[in-house]
């Protein structure tokens, strides 16, 4: 059986460097249950374009043809479909073999493409048509490449990629087809040089009329030649500072590489406002229609009628990137469902940590035609990556008006805290030739013209150079900036450190803790974003803790971790419980309390500096 083995054929593997010859995922699909599902089975390697596992877009295990009897995975149009993600890893470095088998009958064609991003629907890396009569078109850089393929016997579809030359060598039972830029698109040269996933679609040219139905089987996925990556962590892990009222004071974090390929990074700060979680997120997903892949690019409005300037907004501050609404867009094989957003990175927000998101201004261009739905949701996303957003934090339904600005006052504030904030709204199309989502004339901006159809993102297709119509209203007062860091961004040399200077002032502070996260957002594909939190507690004059001994123990009441600071050395630790039992007794300064019962509790913590008795609760 060759079910998933992971084969090491060389003997070492060390920090930052992946072993040459190293199988990752090998599968002939012989071991799983008749009409099984590939990514309700298999979730390790398999999801679908909208990561609903079991549902028509997956791939279903059947013994009508097999390559290595008795199994294959059905990619049709049964139940819905099939659009199914073969994960990848998110490689950035070294060479790999991707390989498996496809059978496509008479009367039937085929298609794959392989995406750069894991995540798909951000950018194609190619695209590959198997026509009913038996052509092939291999679309690459903007580029189409024709070859053919018979009918009715398996063929090897065969990748060498290497990640280093940035080359790609395509193959059909054995036979050179093409060798191009992997890091090209399927529509322009220029890309991300990232191996992500690949996308077994049931899905025809569009403009034809034909039938797709194929069938994959004895899939094997190795990386061929060892690739240097970067490896990030940060020291310490996190930061804690105390300092009395009006006070500055410094702490350093350090930058870690521990790969073999050079580490970049950028810093994002965010704080812990209270009343950031505001509104809970809305998890209604019903829409009038199921969400629907397009391959098809979207299309300005051939007869645009500019809807003029925005609203004036009595708001603190406005975040938006667009200009007057100038035209607007739609898709061509309706229905389809999408989400149109706009991405505010932490450099944006950052300087508006402390407002509220009171409303969204949104231009709407045309409306379905009744008795179809128009309603749209408002939608806010927190902070993912430059290419996708987190989750939802806020959503909220608004019925539009046609040919004109809408704005929608949110319900529920969204609290800024200087966290990416993805702003969009959520809409179905039901007809063609119409176009809802209105844009300004452009250019666009990298953040200003997201869309999704599906789990992925991407953006508006090429030639299409605007901004969505997307403005977010900012109402308050800007919280105090405690935390600052420098430098905001570096490099770091294979097993190489980078140190951060954290600069903390308590001006204008009230006593208390304050929390903030230091996001170390980098090339590391295995940690793109690393948290590091930040406890300030601001104290007063008078606290015996801190005039005789300088101890502090946080947070109290403590749930999981109980944390113990001094600035003298400590010597000895001692809790007890409100019967006086001594329940722990060591040097550890940090200490897991999870397995305690709730109550009150006792630390005696001797220092250099004297010793310092405090209570505090366990919840």
């Amino acid at each position: 059986m060759k079910k998933l083995l992971l084969i090491f054929v060389t003997l070492f593997m060390f920090s930052g460097f992946v072993s040459s010859q190293t199988v990752l995922y090998e599968d002939n699909l012989d071991t799983y249950a008749l009409n099984s599902f590939l990514a309700v089975v298999n979730p390790t390697w398999w999801t679908t374009w909208s990561n609903q596992p079991g549902g028509g877009e997956d791939i279903q295990i059947k013994n009508t043809f097999s390559h290595t009897a008795p199994m294959s995975g059905s990619v049709d149009m049964v139940g819905g479909q099939a659009d199914a993600i073969l994960k990848l890893g998110n490689k950035v470095a070294g060479a790999y073999e991707l390989t498996w088998f496809m059978y496509i009958e008479t009367g039937k064609c085929g298609y794959y493409n392989i995406q750069h991003m894991q995540s798909p629907g951000i950018e194609w890396a190619f695209e590959v048509y198997f026509r009913t009569g038996g052509a092939i078109e291999l679309l690459e850089g903007g580029n189409t490449i024709n070859g053919s393929y018979n009918k009715d016997q398996w063929l090897e579809v065969k990748h060498e990629i290497d990640l280093d030359a940035d080359e790609i060598k395509l193959y059909f039972d054995g036979v050179l087809f093409h060798t191009w830029a992997f890091s090209n698109e399927a529509t322009a040269p220029g890309g991300t040089k990232q191996l992500g996933g690949v996308d077994f679609f049931a899905g025809a040219k569009s403009g034809t009329t034909e039938s797709p139905a194929y069938f994959i089987d004895d899939i094997y996925y190795a990386e061929t030649v060892s690739g240097a990556v970067p490896i990030i962590t940060a020291t310490p892990t996190s930061i804690y500072k105390w300092l009395l009222g009006g006070a500055t004071g410094t702490e350093t974090l350090t930058v870690n590489n521990t790969g073999l390929a050079d580490l970049t990074f950028d810093v994002n700060i965010v704080y812990d406002i209270d009343g950031m979680k505001s509104a809970p997120a809305n998890t209604e997903t019903g829409n009038a229609f199921p969400v629907k892949r397009v391959l098809t690019k979207v299309q300005a409005d051939p007869t645009p009628t500019a809807g003029g300037p925005a609203p004036v907004s009595d708001a603190s501050a406005q975040l938006h990137y667009d200009g007057d609404n100038a035209s607007a867009v739609g898709w061509n094989t309706p229905p389809v469902t999408v989400t149109v957003a706009a991405r505010f990175p932490n450099a944006m927000t950052l300087p508006y940590a402390g407002l509220d998101l009171i409303s969204v201004e949104v231009y709407v261009n045309n409306l379905n035609t009744a008795p179809a739905s128009n309603l749209m949701k408002v939608r806010i996303y927190g902070m993912g990556n430059t290419y996708e957003p987190g989750a939802i934090l806020y959503e909220q339904t608004f019925t539009p008006v046609g040919t004109s600005w809408n704005t929608i006052t949110l319900t529920t504030p969204v609290k800024v805290t200087g966290e990416d904030l993805w702003v969009g709204y959520n809409f179905t199309q039901t007809t063609a030739s119409i176009y809802i989502p209105g844009t300004d004339g452009g250019p666009a901006d990298p953040n200003g013209d997201f869309l999704s159809t599906g789990v992925g993102w991407s953006h508006l297709s090429p030639g299409l150079d605007y901004n969505w119509n997307i403005r977010a209203n900012l109402l308050g007062t800007v919280a105090a900036h405690w935390l600052t860091v420098a430098p905001m961004t570096g490099t770091v040399a294979p097993a190489a450190t980078k140190p951060l200077t954290l600069s903390f002032a308590t001006a204008g502070l009230t006593l208390g803790q304050y929390k903030a996260t230091v996001k170390l957002l980098s090339n590391d594909t295995e940690t793109p974003v690393l948290d590091v939190p930040v406890t300030l507690d601001v104290v007063g004059v008078g606290i015996n803790e801190i005039e005789k001994t300088g101890v502090m123990i946080y947070p109290n009441p403590v749930t999981t971790r109980l944390n113990i600071v001094s600035n003298g050395t400590i010597n000895n630790i001692s809790i007890t419980d409100i019967n006086g039992k001594v329940i722990y007794n060591g040097m550890s300064q940090s200490i897991d309390f999870s397995r305690f019962s709730s109550g009150v509790y006792f630390v005696k913590v001797q220092t250099t500096n004297g010793t310092s008795n405090t209570k505090f609760v366990k919840n």
